[in-house]
């Protein structure tokens, strides 16, 4: 698959409840539901262009998706409620 670029992956995340922190050499994203934050979170660093297969394998497995629900939240063919509600099948979130 061709890399994407990052501002199409945060722009995405941001849509579906993440909330984004500069940190040194990266930006983390934080997940939220409601006004509380989650403990699921992702980061990219300040120079980043693109996400190639590589790091949106890692992105998958810090949000705990599969590669293809990440391709799935990024397309926005995959909502913020059901990707809480995949966060709260697997016992990452209660609530």
């Amino acid at each position: 698959m061709p890399p994407r670029p990052i501002r199409i992956v945060r722009a995405a995340l941001l849509k579906k409840g993440f909330f984004e922190e500069e940190d040194g050499d990266h930006r983390r994203l934080h997940h939220c539901v409601g006004a509380s934050r989650t403990n699921v979170r992702t980061h990219y660093s300040h120079g980043a262009k693109e996400c190639n297969d590589y790091i949106l394998g890692r992105m998958a497995k810090h949000l705990r998706l599969s590669r293809a629900q990440l391709d799935e939240l990024i397309e926005c063919t995959l909502s913020g409620e059901a990707y809480t509600e995949i966060l709260r099948a697997h016992g990452e979130i209660k609530t």
